[in-house]
């Protein structure tokens, strides 16, 4: 099956390509990596060490200049098998208005909503992926309205996404984010509603403030979460205790890219990610405090070798320090095109 799956897949892109070469109304786009990841922990967990590859192929075709269509397909050591991602179709309707419908990203936060690619790190930040299993965060059936600010058009310095969400988990809600620029510099805030339906209905909320600086060489942001955790709160409802179980966080990212012009080497970027999730606010003593180094060789302007070293300080209510449990160091190389 999963080979027929991918035997279809390629004679899909290969279709797709031709037509692209004949029209020019089909982009491909994507990454393709692999590398070795070691991992401090008990054996009797998963193994040490890990090899692993994984890949991306994503068509962007613009069926006019008001309608374009996104398909992007996914494959990875662990699955051994090709899926499709996301599907969605965007509408244009005005220069600062576009709506988005289909399997897409939660605009929740601002670490989220940039592409694996694109990411400085080579994974998300356990913060992000915390939130994000809470529902704040995530792929879901949604409409969205949204408009990315344009530099070249700064009478207008806003960035918004308002989005309508349902999926197959009885869940279903809204999220408003919204950031004002001051030329590479930002602010922004997120709100997400979320609904639980069924037998054990639960309401959330969960809030976000971010701060950022872009630029070619420089990056940095910082980002504060206070979300409410819906399936700990429905297990104390049950328990007749306060439902209302609050989680909080925060990150600071900053990197720096050195510019070469050497043949095997164009840039080097170093990078600090510093981040905590508490997730009960009434539990202090249960955290989760994470702190990446990293760089990043550049051998092409898409062509990078990564190194990573991930220290997880792991702590609950019944230890008195903090363990290293989880800790790793990731290798790896990555091409985009």
């Amino acid at each position: 099956m999963k080979n027929s799956v991918f035997f279809v897949l390629i004679i899909f892109l290969a279709l797709m390509n031709i037509s692209a070469q004949k029209n020019d109304k089909v982009e491909f786009s994507g990454y393709g990596k692999g590398g070795y990841t070691f991992y401090n922990r008990n054996i009797l967990n998963g193994y040490n060490q890990e090899a692993y590859y994984e890949g991306k192929v994503q068509l962007d075709i613009n069926f006019n200049k008001r309608i374009e269509g996104q398909l992007d397909f996914r494959g990875n050591s662990l699955d051994n098998a090709v899926k499709l991602k996301e599907f969605s179709i965007k509408l244009k309707i005005s220069d600062k208005f576009r709506l988005q419908f289909g399997n897409i990203k939660k605009p929740f936060g601002l670490e989220y909503l940039v592409s694996d690619e694109d990411l400085i790190q080579i994974n998300r930040s356990y913060l992000q992926e915390a939130v994000a299993e809470l529902g704040y965060g995530g792929r879901s059936m949604s409409i969205m309205a949204y408009y990315k600010y344009d530099d070249k058009e700064p009478e207008f310095p806003i960035s918004y996404n308002f989005s309508l969400f349902k999926d197959n988990s009885l869940f279903y809600g809204a999220i408003a984010r919204i950031k004002y620029h001051f030329g590479k510099y930002g602010v922004g805030a997120t709100y997400e509603y979320e609904h639980k339906g069924g037998e054990n209905k639960i309401s959330a909320n969960g809030y976000g403030l971010h701060a950022f600086y872009e630029s070619d060489e420089f990056n940095a942001m910082t980002e504060l979460f206070y979300v409410q955790d819906p399936f700990e709160s429905i297990r104390q409802r049950l328990m007749n205790k306060n439902e209302k179980v609050f989680g909080l966080g925060g990150k600071i990212f900053v990197a720096y890219k050195f510019d070469y012009d050497y043949e095997f080497l164009k840039g080097l970027e170093p990078f600090i990610l510093s981040n905590i999730f508490i997730p009960n606010q009434d539990i202090s003593g249960n955290n989760v405090i994470q702190m990446v180094t990293g760089i990043n060789y550049y051998l092409h302007k898409d062509v990078k070798l990564r190194l990573n070293g991930d220290l997880r300080l792991t702590k609950n209510q019944f230890n008195i320090e903090h363990t290293t449990d989880d800790s790793r160091i990731i290798l790896e190389l990555q091409m985009r095109y």
